[in-house]
């Protein structure tokens, strides 16, 4: 079993009782309000219209189109969402390899998703596929 939705009082007293009879060291992770897939169909909507339209400008002035996926940690990353780093092989740099978004609670996507599209447009995005209803 990968979750429960408590969704009426007997959904609240079978996880009571599961938390109840749970052995020590077990793992219990709660979330409220998870983002929708209409949330995350917007958010990879808007994050392919910027990888394809806008470059990112690195430290030293090159640009380089990105894939959604980095963006979206970039996106993350700028909101203060969590995105976990770890070192380059050599040790000199450190490089994000997950954030995940499917995790998130409404209010953080809802936040997400207007830092990506107050950014795009103040850098010239033209969001053309985005589902904004």
């Amino acid at each position: 079993m990968t979750g429960i939705l408590i969704t009426n009082d007997d959904d609240r007293a079978f996880v009571h009782t599961m938390i109840d009879r749970a052995a020590p060291g077990t793992l219990v992770e709660m979330r409220v309000d998870l983002a929708s897939e209409k949330q995350r169909r917007k958010m990879w909507a808007m994050l392919g219209e910027i990888a394809k339209q806008k470059p990112h400008i690195d430290m030293n002035g090159n640009e380089r189109f990105y894939a959604p996926e980095q963006w979206k940690l970039l996106c993350m990353h700028a909101c203060g969402q969590e995105v976990d780093m770890m070192p380059s092989l050599d040790g000199s740099t450190f490089l994000p390899y997950e954030g995940r978004s499917s995790r998130m609670e409404t209010s953080d996507m809802n936040e997400l998703l207007a830092f990506i599209e107050a950014w795009g447009t103040q850098n010239g995005v033209v969001f053309k596929e985005v589902d904004n209803g």
